[in-house]
């Protein structure tokens, strides 16, 4: 039993149960227990035998055909990223780890250093921060510092109150390391061991998102300035595999470009300070 085929057949599982029937033109009957699609149903959909479908599900057999892949992927409603993701898993090829520790880093590290009002850090596919400018560091509260890890943060209390549309961020981040990191990674697996002990975490991990929006508009409330508006934006590294940059931009003359201001006033200050 392969670890890529393991893989494929919790996310078959988790995804037939996120799965509504009426999103398959299945109709609901009374007293239906099951939280989403059966096995029967999916494997009906697919065109493919529900003994099949149980294998499949539970990590046997060897690896299924692009077309039995693609007809699952049809079944269960899954977006293109959802699909690459079923193929990539079935077929065992899993990101390959890239160091970044060395000079490419360092050098993106003093780009960052140079954007003075705006924050901006660089991310590996675990999210762990790896370079940071010091706006961000300061407007993440330490949370977008280098070492920090940006999932991690999400699940703060003060990240949980401040951001107004926590859960839909929270979820995208999420479902964005579900797809970028290696599932078996001993990184994603401490991770993922930290978060379990917040239910929000182990309810989101367990649906077994893999997209969501890349870049996302978000609210803030801040402290004695009220709620600011972010743009948050990321972009790959092509000089790092895996890696992204990402860009927290302000509105122009808006109350979020005042905050950046504000911040980057007091780091440039004598003995300037966190805020």
């Amino acid at each position: 039993m392969s670890a890529g085929l393991i893989v494929l057949g919790e996310f078959l599982r988790a995804r037939r149960n996120v799965c509504q029937p009426e999103d398959a033109g299945i109709f609901r009957d009374p007293g239906r227990r099951v939280p989403g699609l059966r096995r029967d149903e999916v494997a009906r959909l697919a065109g493919i035998s529900a003994e099949y479908y149980l294998r499949l599900e539970k990590g046997r057999g060897g690896r299924p055909s692009d077309q039995v892949l693609n007809a699952l992927a049809r079944a269960l409603g899954l977006d293109a990223d959802s699909r690459q993701y079923l193929l990539r898993v079935a077929s065992g090829e899993l990101p390959s780890p890239f160091d970044a520790v060395g000079e490419s880093a360092d050098r993106i590290a003093r780009v960052l250093g140079h954007w003075t009002h705006t924050p901006a850090y660089i991310s590996d596919s675990n999210r762990d921060i790896v370079a940071a400018n010091p706006l961000a560091t300061v407007f993440g509260h330490g949370g977008l510092s280098a070492g920090s890890n940006v999932v991690v943060d999400l699940f703060n209390d003060r990240m949980k109150s401040t951001l107004v549309e926590w859960e839909a961020m929270t979820r995208s981040s999420v479902a964005g390391l579900r797809r970028d990191a290696d599932p078996f990674s001993p990184r994603l697996a401490e991770l993922v061991e930290q978060l379990s002990a917040d239910p929000d975490f182990v309810r989101m991990w367990a649906r077994y998102d893999v997209s969501g929006p890349e870049d996302a508009h978000i609210r803030m409330v801040v402290e004695n300035v009220g709620t600011i508006e972010i743009e948050v934006q990321n972009f790959a590294v092509r000089s790092m595999p895996g890696y992204l940059l990402t860009v927290l931009a302000a509105p122009p003359q808006s109350l979020t470009a005042m905050v950046f201001s504000s911040l980057a006033a007091s780091l440039d200050a004598p003995g300037g300070q966190s805020a």
